[in-house]
């Protein structure tokens, strides 16, 4: 707006000159006071023009320019720290994805949610003082890919799904992206106000729908989905009732909010209003449930490993003692000739009291022999010897029939875990009854065409369930045992089969070795 003198009676006196450069409505004037005015009082008058039938009066904002720009600064910097917020989730999202590559894990989605966030900080910039007086608010293209930061957020969630649901959902998601970017783009080029329609409203519904008759076909499955089920909505409603706390305080009262807000906007047919928050609400339990799953999957991370180590000292110890027992069991064949020709001169000669003591004490060292071979497998004779030499010397009955051959068409990574967890179970099982019960395992191993039978038996407490000593995701250390071997007997097309009878806890599964080399 140009400067203009003021006139003796304290009015301002524009210029004729300068009366074109004046805007046909004038909605904000900057009125500067002598430095050498000493009044108490300041009198604004407004003038309209004769044929505006519809005056507004424009009412002073009085303060000093060192306020004005404290306030500027205030509100500036509580944008930029929401847009280093966004930066932040972006750069922890690509943290997570980066580490999900170097654990193993493919197909996480992550990348979608730093795309998210980016276009978040983008989008934020655009509001922002620095981003107003910058070359940024002139980028209409700009502006128009950073309005679709839910695209991104959509396709992470459909691509979580793992129903009939997915693809299509995906390709409508995409569709409607392309359609959203090109009308915003015409309308921020033609200077029109962007109100938002319902088709974003509408794919968040299909999605909510899909997740809901997923998540009840899951529930049938695993109680531990329960679990989870209710942390994710108690994460949900805090982040909720947070969100609408702020939008209260920002609005004065809640129901301002959800009147002059929501309804208002909805009533002129403007969906942002509902799109924008709930969008909101989902990016904010999204990134909070990633950084949780990253967390347990780093923690189950250190205890496979944990495990693994422990199975690989067991496996090393037992190799030790099967060593030790052939060497063991070479040098009692090689004696038996001895005492053979010891007890065949006794009898020669008639002293069968001799003979017969000879025997006994014969019959003693026979004892101290080491147990027999479980399995001609010898990876599968260590493991069993591992867990069934403890249970016998905890006076646990035993009874076993490992018949498998030497050499087996499966990896022994898998068949170790797999036949470790069952073993270690058992035995686990058995020690909590105490000796003063029937304590047994009975495991069967055999080989029939391409199929590898593996099951186990065991006594078990009328307290005894899937799963013992809860860890971090609720779920015990027994059912963890047994989701290992439950992921190893789907690997090889195969299911755990879990029977639960009264004292009795038994495991099985058929395990397909074709193509398991």
């Amino acid at each position: 707006m140009p400067q203009s003198p003021r006139g003796d009676d304290g009015f301002l006196r524009p210029d004729e000159a300068d009366m074109p450069r004046w805007p046909e409505e004038v909605r904000q004037a900057q009125v500067t006071l002598p430095e050498d005015y000493l009044g108490r009082t300041l009198t604004v008058t407004t003038y309209f023009h004769a044929d505006d039938i519809r005056p507004r009066p424009i009412y002073p904002s009085i303060g000093s320019t060192d306020a004005l720009t404290a306030w500027t600064v205030v509100v500036s910097v509580k944008y930029d720290a929401i847009m280093t917020v966004y930066a932040i989730l972006a750069l922890v999202m690509a943290g997570v994805y980066l580490l999900d590559c170097l654990g193993g894990v493919r197909g996480s989605g992550t990348p979608l949610l730093c795309l998210h966030y980016m276009l978040l900080f983008l989008d934020e910039a655009y509001i922002t003082y620095a981003g107003y007086y910058s070359v940024i608010s002139s980028n209409v293209l700009g502006q128009c890919l950073s309005g679709l930061y839910m695209v991104p957020l959509y396709l992470y969630l459909a691509l979580r799904l793992k129903s009939r649901w997915r693809w299509p959902l995906c390709a409508a998601i995409l569709v409607w992206a392309v359609y959203d970017g090109v009308r915003r783009y015409i309308v921020l080029r033609q200077g029109l106000a962007l109100s938002i329609g319902p088709e974003g409203l509408v794919l968040l519904l299909i999605l909510a729908v899909a997740y809901c008759l997923e998540t009840r076909q899951q529930l049938r499955r695993s109680r531990v989905e329960k679990k989870r089920l209710s942390m994710y909505g108690l994460v949900a409603l805090a982040v909720t009732a947070v969100y609408l706390v702020s939008r209260a305080r920002a609005w004065g009262s809640l129901g301002d909010y959800l009147f002059y807000g929501v309804w208002v906007a909805l009533s002129m047919g403007n969906f942002e209003s509902v799109l924008t928050p709930v969008t909101d609400i989902i990016s904010y339990v999204t990134v909070i449930l990633v950084i949780t799953g990253a967390v347990r999957r780093s923690v189950r991370s250190r205890e496979t490993m944990s495990i693994l180590a422990e199975r690989s000292r067991l496996t090393l110890e037992g190799y030790e003692r099967v060593l030790r027992t052939e060497e063991q069991t070479n040098a009692a064949r090689h004696e038996m000739r001895h005492h053979v020709a010891v007890l065949s001169g006794l009898l020669q000669e008639g002293d069968t009291p001799r003979a017969q003591d000879y025997l006994a004490s014969l019959a003693e060292d026979m004892d101290k022999l080491p147990p027999v071979r479980y399995s001609a497998n010898i990876l599968v004779n260590v493991i069993a010897g591992t867990y069934l030499d403890r249970a016998k010397a905890e006076g646990i009955r035993v009874e076993h029939a490992l018949r498998v051959p030497p050499e087996l068409a499966i990896p022994d990574g898998d068949l170790s875990v797999f036949l470790s967890n069952m073993l270690e179970n058992a035995l686990q099982a058995c020690r909590r009854l105490g000796p003063d019960r029937d304590r047994y395992i009975r495991v069967q191993m055999h080989l029939h065409e391409d199929a590898l039978f593996i099951g186990c038996v065991n006594s078990a407490g009328d307290e005894q369930d899937e799963g013992e000593d809860t860890d971090m995701d609720g779920v015990r250390r027994h059912g963890y045992g047994l989701d290992v071997m439950r992921r190893i007997a789907e690997k090889y097309d195969s299911i755990l089969v879990i029977d639960r009878g009264p004292g009795e806890f038994s495991v099985k599964s058929n395990l397909s070795l074709k193509g398991a080399g």
